[in-house]
């Protein structure tokens, strides 16, 4: 058996955008902090990074609206202090974005966002497909009506990576490339895990962040892979960036970067691989050319598929079980990215032994616990 390494404050399952912030956080607060991770892609290396909470709303009343504004209010400081921890842009701007009507078939869907958002005393104000385009004129002749939604913005999912592994590296963390074979209980509390060659590792708190591939240590919060495909598009000399904001329409979204790069996506599909599909390509390529026609004359420099991690209620995981004080960090979805600062927060309210900050009762691990199946095994 391989030699015990030092016994850890707290110990990260998972080197993703929560895994990491979780063990920023935390090590911030001065605990000492090991990340393991398996070497998997991560779900944040093929994610548009959309801080977009009102173009999500589809219900006024679901919880996951409220964590989606808090998200979205706290990210301009979050990218202000992960910088100065740092030294990276994480590529948080506000671009504003346009929810537009690119298909008849659009317009009920688009002009039910605007009836939500005035429930949350959010309006939108409708425009003509013509004042649409004044404002982005790369928008197509098709484009009937729509939404602008000028607090909107985006973060670069890779940047914000590097910021996180550099901010970790910073404050001490240890970040370790090995896979975790299971959880260790003592008396009914985790207090640490085990590896695949066998090494025991210690720790007053185990943080579980590995997206989908949680419940091969713990299957309580039921979470599943789904897959998302997603194409990237860069600018020739002749040929420009047309669009200065995100555009969404019901079929598709379009986020321009800073470097002239244009992300096109995503699908959603109920499959666990990652393969890039040649009918997923045409789908997307067909929705964004009708969108925004000059978009046809960039060239395709990338083609991703992701495994996003879900829950059958679509809210994350985030917390510490009551059962065992296994921590959560899991379950982000579509969302990972605009979720992030309550994850961050999570964390520092962990470190602090206080309760999350605000109502969070709904992303509990522990709301499964009535359909939850015998637990996975640990020793």
């Amino acid at each position: 058996m391989a030699a015990t390494p030092p016994h850890s404050d707290v110990a990260v399952i998972g080197a993703g955008l929560w895994g990491l912030a979780s063990a920023w956080a935390t090590a911030e607060a001065g605990a000492r902090v090991l990340v393991l991770d398996d070497g998997e892609e991560l779900a944040g290396q093929v994610a548009a990074g959309m801080v977009a909470p009102w173009s999500e709303v589809e219900d006024d009343e679901h919880p996951l609206h409220a964590a989606l504004r808090d998200g979205a209010s706290a990210w301009p400081a979050l990218a202000e202090r992960l910088r100065a921890a740092s030294d990276v842009d994480p590529g948080f701007r506000r671009t504003g974005s346009l929810a537009v009507a690119a298909r008849p078939a659009h317009l009920g869907q688009v002009r039910r966002l605007r009836e939500v958002l005035r429930r949350v005393d959010h309006d939108a104000t409708w425009l003509t497909g013509t004042a649409l385009r004044e404002r982005e004129p790369g928008l197509g002749p098709s484009v009937a009506g729509g939404l602008e939604l000028a607090d909107e913005g985006q973060a670069d999912p890779r940047r914000t990576l590097a910021a996180l592994r550099a901010a970790c590296e910073r404050a001490g963390v240890r970040i370790e490339h090995r896979r975790v074979a299971a959880l260790r209980r003592t008396g009914g509390t985790v207090t640490g895990l085990v590896t695949d060659d066998g090494t025991r590792i210690d720790a007053e708190r185990v943080v579980l962040a590995a997206g989908w591939a949680c419940g091969a240590l713990d299957d309580r919060v039921p979470l599943r892979p789904v897959k998302g495909q997603i194409l990237t598009l860069g600018p020739r000399p002749d040929a420009p960036t047309p669009i200065r904001r995100i555009i969404r329409t019901p079929d598709v979204y379009l986020v321009p970067r800073p470097d002239g790069r244009v992300l096109v996506g995503a699908t959603s599909e109920e499959v666990g691989d990652r393969v890039v599909t040649a009918e997923a390509v045409h789908l997307l390529l067909d929705e964004a050319l009708h969108t925004v026609p000059g978009l046809g004359a960039l060239e395709l420099v990338e083609q991703r598929a992701g495994l996003r991690p879900a829950t059958p209620d679509g809210l994350p995981a985030l917390g510490v079980s009551a059962d065992d004080g296994l921590a959560w960090a899991a379950g982000g979805y579509r969302h990972g990215v605009l979720l992030l600062p309550l994850v961050v927060a999570a964390a520092e309210a962990l470190a602090g032994g206080r309760a999350l900050p605000g109502r969070r009762d709904a992303l509990s691990p522990d709301r499964f616990a009535a359909a939850r199946p015998k637990a996975a095994s640990c020793v």
